[in-house]
């Protein structure tokens, strides 16, 4: 039998060395880009040569000799036809318009693994802003640079939140406080009303600023003849309060520290060149097989997919460049890779063949065709 490798990790000079373990498999897996799922738990699986009933193949044919799957391992592959049925149905029921007699009467005729690798780089950063900020003066101290000098962002300690979690905070810097004019009403403490032009009066609405009732060329009792009625915004005035200084006309000016802490992620599944849409793998999760975490890590050096090596490689060097300059901080790297179980199905309906998908320790289910459609609409 041939000898497939297992990633297993070890350490190394770089943090990234990975060996190999050899475990056999059975030629019914075909295409796989990494090896059988079910072997990464050091199972084996030989082809059986007796066929079922009828000329059909059981699951447990096709699967000789799995290791058990375990209530608290949530890392094998479907090992049973009921749990390839139980998936496939709780898929049909999520769908309006499917029937789900394919589902309950499903006959598998062939697996086939393309379990696969997802690599993730993880760099967790800090950055740091400033920007003038003011609120109201009503008297006191003020904590200005004549008496210390303010630090620079980088010397105000702050501390981070948990790693790799996205968070944004905003301190005043000491010492950094001044007083000045305020800028919404240029130092006067009122601005001037926009709803009168500043006259205190507006044109009366009920005789059109003309002073006269057109039914009877009488006085207007709105405005007493003056065509014009006092403004309700300004109430006369022709200024409103500057609400910015609350009529003071200076405020406190301070520097303000913006602060962030974001996790940049890049992520690469490898090409198994199937049918299956790649863009599903985001929604489930797969079995950890390396994991890697430093201030700064290094590229992966050995693994048995090359397309993992060259995107650590690469995406390592994009994110040094990225955060590079001096407003930005990288605190931790941290990257892993996962080997995401996905296992092809193909089963016979009314004599027809068709396939479908299950994927991710979650065991989700993706069929590009489902033979038993209803045509409903909802109106």
């Amino acid at each position: 039998m041939e000898e497939i490798p297992v990633g297993k990790t070890k350490d190394s000079e770089f943090g990234t060395e990975d060996v190999l373990e050899t475990s056999s498999h059975s030629s019914l897996f075909e295409g796989a880009s990494a090896p059988p799922y079910e072997l990464m738990n050091n199972g084996s699986i030989d082809k059986k040569q007796d066929s079922g009933k009828n000329g059909n193949n059981s699951v447990s044919d096709l699967l000789d000799q799995q290791p058990p799957r375990h209530l608290s391992d949530s890392n094998t592959l479907l090992t049973s036809e009921q749990e390839i049925k139980d998936a496939f149905l709780q898929y049909t029921a999520t769908k309006f318009c499917y029937r789900t007699a394919p589902a309950k009467h499903l006959k598998v005729q062939k697996l086939t693994p393309l379990n696969t690798y997802r690599y993730r780089l993880e760099t967790f950063t800090e950055s740091r802003d400033t920007h003038l900020a003011s609120e109201c003066y009503y008297g006191g101290f003020v904590d200005s640079a004549d008496v210390v000098p303010p630090p620079t962002p980088w010397e105000i300690p702050v501390d981070p939140p948990p790693l790799f979690t996205d968070c944004e905070m905003h301190i005043p810097v000491p010492h950094s406080y001044s007083l000045g004019n305020c800028q919404n009403c240029k130092g006067r403490g009122a601005i001037t009303c926009q709803s009168c032009k500043g006259k205190g009066t507006k044109k009366c609405s009920a005789c059109n600023g003309t002073g006269f009732n057109s039914s009877d060329n009488s006085s207007c009792s709105w405005c007493s003849g003056t065509g014009n009625k006092r403004c309700f915004s300004c109430r006369g005035n022709g200024r409103n309060m500057c609400y910015r200084c609350d009529w003071k006309g200076i405020l406190l000016y301070h520097t303000e520290l913006s602060i962030t802490w974001t996790n940049n992620i890049l992520e690469y599944t490898a090409d198994n060149k199937s049918e299956f849409p790649v863009y599903h793998l985001q929604e489930v999760t797969g079995r950890k097989i390396h994991s890697d975490e430093h201030n700064l890590v290094r590229p992966i050096i050995e693994f048995p997919e090359s397309s993992i090596k060259d995107y650590s490689r690469t995406s390592i060097a994009q994110h040094k460049m990225m955060f590079a300059s001096g407003e930005h901080r990288i605190l931790k790297q941290r990257q892993t890779v996962e080997l995401v179980p996905l296992t092809k199905v193909k089963y016979e309906w009314k004599g027809k063949p068709y396939f479908f998908y299950v994927f991710g320790n979650e065991n989700e289910v993706y069929s590009k065709d489902y033979p038993a459609k209803c045509c409903c609409s909802i109106l």
